[in-house]
């Protein structure tokens, strides 16, 4: 096991999740994937965000909107079977697979999304909050949640072309995300099993996953938004491509 670029990966994804709200499973599961060559780094890296999310958490409770996090909470819990059974189904190869193609859609979606508002920005108040809509978002999540710790992607897409304001998204998804990681945590402890060295890697990862959580709330404050995103997503796709390669 290569601790130095494991703590290095966990202190940049915390950092890029702090600053952004969402980021560290799309680059930590990639990269531990590689590193620990087992579907063990997926419930890694579900434990390290379930801890991160705890600290996140008293400073954005009163921030979130209720009516999201109701909904995309309940259409988690009914995608939370559907993604253990991806995961109990799947071998690695495929996992690294279906995550590297994942994170390089995902990516380009976005670096789409960002370069369009930037030269025609769109209207405001463009997401309805159907109750429909959030549920099937939340299914989509819980699916990804327990399946691949990620969560977040499906969830970012959908309230990045809200009205929500900026803080109001991030307090959302990081919200989220304590009921996400917490339920696919625990369905994973009980219907798969979790191994003691993967409690003891996460318990080593979670103090650079700490100093990442600081490091990323001060370099919001100091780095434009639309240029760190920038640099996220030429993050992402180097990652998908790099696991693509060596598949």
């Amino acid at each position: 096991m290569d601790w130095t670029l494991l703590i290095m990966v966990t202190f940049l994804a915390a950092t890029v999740q702090s600053a952004t709200g969402f980021g560290f499973g799309l680059i930590a599961v990639s990269a531990f994937l590689i590193v620990l060559n087992s579907v063990a780094a997926i419930q890694l890296v579900m434990i390290i965000t379930l801890v991160m999310s705890c600290v996140h958490w008293p400073k954005l409770r009163g921030i979130a909107p209720g009516y999201l996090l109701k909904w995309l909470s309940v259409g988690c819990v009914l995608g939370f079977p559907l993604g253990i059974l991806v995961y109990q189904q799947l071998d690695l190869h495929t996992i690294k697979m279906l995550v590297a193609i994942l994170i390089i859609l995902i990516s380009a979606q976005n670096a789409w999304y960002l370069f369009a508002k930037a030269k025609a920005p769109s209207p405001q108040g463009q997401s309805p909050y159907r109750r429909s809509t959030v549920t099937g978002v939340g299914i989509a999540s819980g699916l990804m949640a327990s399946s691949m710790a990620m969560p977040g992607p499906a969830v970012m897409l959908y309230l990045s072309r809200s009205a929500l304001s900026k803080d109001e998204i991030r307090a959302t998804i990081l919200t989220f995300f304590l009921f996400s990681y917490g339920g696919a945590l625990l369905l994973q402890a009980s219907l798969i099993g979790i191994e003691s060295q993967t409690w003891i890697t996460a318990a080593a990862l979670t103090p650079p996953a700490i100093v990442g959580m600081i490091a990323g709330h001060l370099l919001s404050k100091k780095i434009n938004q639309q240029v760190f995103k920038g640099l996220v997503l030429v993050i992402l796709l180097l990652t998908g491509l790099f696991m693509l390669l060596n598949l």
